[in-house]
């Protein structure tokens, strides 16, 4: 039987699109450096490395489509969305429109900070080429959608990251735009106002219109979306039923969920000293990576010192799978260490404040002082490890946690303090 045929017209077709960034980073100099290596140092600095963001992706859109691009943070999901959107422009292949595209990524995107509301969602109107007159008749239904009549005047350079996500989404939604690109930018909304947009975007896919959308919530990829692309380290590893991209989705984050890894040979930032490694973690106490609420999170650090190195403690930082910061733990060691030694760092993180969701764990230890983020001795971010918290806590009870949290901060809002540590031969 021949495979049944889409004819829908094609509104978007992506063509071998390829992304490459040049990526630079400071050079190590030696601790006796000779004076031509000094020379050449403060000559070139930096040296350059290519990074493929996106490599060889082809997929084409067809009018009333519901597109979901799901993958873990890192996989090219908001720079494919910023190609599409024409902020910046592919290395390689083409894009494709036949309609008015409305985008709507970052926090601030396509924003003069420096403009009132109201000037700004006129400048918005005039980017996706809509004369005054049109603008005029969508201006009331933009601001009452959007819940900030009071400061419509303003500068939006004094509007919260909520004000500006919910003008950003009036203005985009409703301007009729062919097709709508949404990335996971309402996640720094509340959620009164998510739950709107979600609706506002079933009204879109009910008329017909198009529209891709970045989001690791699940339930909103399975109620919105009619397809999924899944993106894994800059390819397309699957297009299809949605209900597969899940599973291949939840698939990668039950791979990344070990109880033991090596960490040796992880990139680092260039400006380290190496005085010590981090060369392995394991997971104790724990066999899955999954965590209760109320369940505590413990963990063995093996490193290697390769100078002595005094009062030495440990940072970890939480950052939610869409790479926003979630949470710091500071662990306050204080321990000296001895050049050749392999020592292990016990930690135990007793209490936390992690909402429900999966989370990487980046791993800094520091000297001095562990809230100076410029004494760092190694550096593993934003995974050295993986874990899951489940809604469920030690009496298997669900907990009511639907409560909006923002996570706009370097190290999240949530502070973790009741950690212990103790180093160990």
């Amino acid at each position: 039987m021949a495979a049944k045929t889409d004819d829908r017209p094609i509104i978007l077709k992506v063509e071998n699109v390829s992304k490459k960034y040049i990526i630079k980073n400071m050079k190590t100099l030696p601790s006796n450096p000779t004076k031509g290596q000094m020379i050449r140092y403060r000559l070139r600095k930096f040296e350059k490395n290519d990074f493929w963001a996106l490599k060889d992706i082809s997929f084409e859109v067809h009018k009333g489509d519901r597109l979901a691009i799901v993958g873990r943070n890192g996989a090219g999901k908001s720079t494919l969305l910023k190609l599409i959107s024409r902020i910046t422009e592919p290395t390689e292949g083409r894009i494709e429109y036949y309609g008015r595209v409305a985008a709507m990524l970052e926090v601030g995107t396509g924003f003069n900070s420096e403009l009132t509301g109201r000037e700004n969602v006129y400048l918005n109107g005039a980017i996706l080429g809509m004369s005054k007159e049109e603008i005029d008749k969508r201006f009331d239904g933009i601001v009452e959608f959007s819940e900030v009549e009071e400061f419509i005047d303003t500068p939006v350079k004094r509007y919260s990251s909520g004000m500006m996500v919910r003008l950003a989404f009036a203005v985009a939604s409703t301007m009729d735009p062919d097709i709508l690109i949404v990335d996971e930018v309402l996640s720094v909304g509340d959620m009164k106002f998510r739950e709107k947009c979600l609706h506002r975007m079933n009204e879109i896919a009910a008329s017909g219109k198009t529209i891709l959308c970045v989001s690791h919530v699940m339930g909103i990829v399975r109620g919105l979306c009619n397809r999924a692309i899944v993106l894994e380290r800059g390819k397309m590893i699957y297009n299809g039923d949605v209900e597969h991209a899940i599973k291949l989705y939840n698939g990668i984050n039950e791979e990344a969920r070990i109880t033991s890894r090596d960490l040796f040979d992880l990139p680092r930032p260039r400006y380290l000293n190496e005085k010590i490694r981090m060369q392995h973690v394991d997971i104790i106490e724990n066999k899955t990576c999954i965590y209760k609420w109320d369940e505590p999170i413990r963990f063995v650090l093996s490193v290697k010192v390769n100078a002595d190195a005094e009062d030495v403690s440990l940072r970890a930082v939480f950052s939610c799978d869409n790479g926003a910061s979630a949470a710091c733990a500071f662990v306050p060691l204080h321990a000296d260490f001895k050049s050749g030694e392999s020592k292990n760092i016990y930690v135990s993180i007793d209490r936390h404040n992690l909402a429900p969701g999966d989370y990487k764990v980046g791993l800094d230890l520091t000297q001095d002082n562990p809230y100076d983020i410029y004494n760092n001795v190694d550096s593993i971010t934003p995974e050295a490890f993986f874990i899951t918290v489940k809604n469920i806590g030690s009496e298997d009870h669900e907990i009511e946690d639907n409560s909006a949290r923002l996570w706009l901060n370097s190290w999240g809002h949530s502070r973790i303090m009741e950690t212990t540590g103790e180093v160990r031969n």
